[in-house]
């Protein structure tokens, strides 16, 4: 009795392990090239204000461009697609950037976005990133933007889609 258990059992797991063996394919699949974002994602666009020590910075999303101004640091940058499998190599075109070009790329519930030269020159735990997150103003939630710098520390801006959004935030924070 126990001989034709143990023989039965031999042959059901042959039988499955042939089968197996038939069954799985012999492709191989090609992996996807990591690529940038074309565009910079929508909850992102529009402008929004940052309020600190009586001065306003400003940034001015688009699908294509980012402008920034206030505080002596105006630039534009425009978005274009990087090969993010690609190593980075120093470059003229890539160091100087003298298209102002910019990438970003999800990490996370974030977006990374930066100028090309920090995609060479940084780590990417130092890149700056973009996160839609919200804040309590006059009792309703309204959204808000949480700018990281880069190579900062962890240092952070919130950026509010009014004027008068953004100083009564700073002054919430810094009281």
């Amino acid at each position: 009795m126990k001989l034709t258990k143990m023989i039965s059992a031999m042959m059901v797991a042959t039988s499955l392990a042939g089968a197996m063996v038939v069954a799985t394919p012999n492709l191989t699949a090609q992996a996807k090239t990591k690529m940038s974002l074309k565009t910079i994602p929508k909850q992102f666009r529009g402008t929004w204000y940052h309020y600190e020590q009586g001065k306003y910075l400003s940034q001015k999303i688009s699908a294509k461009k980012l402008i920034n101004h206030g505080d002596g640091r105006n630039y534009s940058l425009t978005m274009h697609q990087l090969d993010l499998n690609k190593k980075a190599t120093a470059t003229k075109d890539f160091t100087k950037n003298p298209h102002k070009w910019m990438f970003a790329y999800k990490s996370g519930n974030k977006v990374v976005m930066q100028d090309w030269p920090a995609y060479y020159a940084l780590d990417k735990k130092d890149r700056g990133s973009y996160q839609v997150t919200t804040r309590t103003y006059k009792g309703k939630k309204v959204k808000v933007l949480k700018v990281t710098l880069a190579a900062s520390g962890g240092m952070w801006y919130i950026y509010s889609p009014s004027k008068v959004m953004a100083k009564h935030l700073w002054n919430l924070d810094n009281k």
